[in-house]
């Protein structure tokens, strides 16, 4: 069954693990275009500055439910420690649309605690500033996901009681180089089995499950590329058709909703002043590169020539933008078309485009 409700899962390490826990959830949002009314005329003048509008930051009302009652007598003393722990730290807030794990970031802007005559529950209204103004669909490779169970919110965390009446002190001698224990408790669910990429079709009926059992999602960027090859994490690929043409061209899809120009563009192989064109728009990289030459959505350059150097940086000077285009790409939703002048006619050449895809 695909659910086209947006359900909100989890706010920095706070799961959301059964329906009962989010009574109530808003979302609003905007665009930024504004109108000018016509003096003699009807209607009103908007001057859109692209095809698609520019999203505003939005905000999210919801109400937790915090029912303790699944909670031994110890957990119950620290879970709105662990709760509020939560709620201070700007961090990912996660979202399950159908099948696709959604997130975004967000702090919580107010908050207010509504007083509760049963015994076990705690009210909680907060409100959230998602203030990039769009949602990004999570990269599998990134994502995994640990089993978990409300009674287990302690697993990973140090909650002690402290008795004020000794006269003692009692110091952390852990040094910054140690891992956190939190780190360490995460460590054993950082495998390609316990990946989104393997895990996807048990998404939807796990965090839809009525029964509380469900998972925690950890990002963790290092870890996937540890144990994906590198070329996997590179995105869409796309070769010569033989190693002795000098022109890469291809076409690629996108399920990208808001058109992304968070993307790098990675070419591998031989190549001389190579140019790029993506979609309409050309960039060209001045010098010769026999190697790995990266291209982030910022503008940073990177060229390593081989695995054993480190990798340089490109000076910007280096980049040359023909008249009639614009720095910088973007992909849209569909098929995306990409050529890449090699200059190159003897060896075997490959470009790879990984997209942020965006939505809202």
């Amino acid at each position: 069954m695909t659910i086209l409700n947006r359900k909100y899962i989890q706010f920095n390490d706070l799961v959301i693990d059964n329906y009962e826990m989010l009574q109530s959830a808003d979302l609003s949002g905007g665009f930024k275009t504004g109108t000018t009314e016509y003096s003699f005329g009807h209607g009103s003048y908007a001057n859109f500055k692209a095809k698609q509008q520019f999203s505003l930051e939005q905000s999210l009302s919801m109400t937790l439910k915090l029912d303790t009652r699944k909670l031994s007598c110890d957990q119950k003393k620290f879970y709105k420690d662990y709760v509020f722990m939560n709620i201070v730290k700007a961090g990912k807030l996660w979202a399950i649309e159908g099948e696709q794990l959604l997130w975004t970031n967000a702090f919580i802007k107010d908050f207010s605690e509504s007083y509760s005559m049963e015994r076990h529950v705690v009210n909680i209204d907060i409100d959230l500033v998602l203030y990039e103004g769009i949602w990004h669909k999570a990269d599998t490779k990134k994502v995994f996901l640990k089993p978990y169970v409300a009674c287990n919110f302690m697993d990973c965390l140090d909650f002690q009681e402290v008795d004020e009446c000794q006269d003692c002190c009692i110091s952390c001698t852990q040094t910054k180089h140690e891992p956190c224990p939190k780190c360490v408790c995460e460590c054993d669910f950082l495998t390609g089995d316990n990946s989104l990429c393997e895990l996807k079709k048990d998404v939807a009926n796990a965090f839809y499950s009525q029964c509380g059992d469900t998972y925690q999602i950890i990002y963790n960027c290092e870890a996937g590329k540890k144990i994906w090859s590198e070329e996997k994490m590179l995105g869409h690929k796309i070769c010569k058709a033989e190693p002795c043409k000098d022109i890469i061209a291809g076409q690629f899809y996108s399920d990208t909703i808001m058109d992304s120009d968070k993307l790098t563009i990675t070419l591998i192989g031989a190549m001389k002043d190579p140019v790029i064109t993506l979609n309409g728009n050309t960039m060209q990289f001045l010098g010769e590169y026999n190697g790995k030459l990266t291209l982030t959505s910022s503008g940073e350059i990177y060229y390593l020539e081989d695995q054993c150097c480190s990798e340089k940086v490109i000076n910007i000077n280096q980049l040359v933008i023909p008249i009639g285009s614009t720095f910088g790409f973007s992909v849209h939703h569909g098929t995306n078309g990409i050529i890449v002048e090699t200059n190159n006619c003897c060896e075997m050449t490959c470009v790879y485009v990984k997209v942020d895809r965006l939505t809202i």
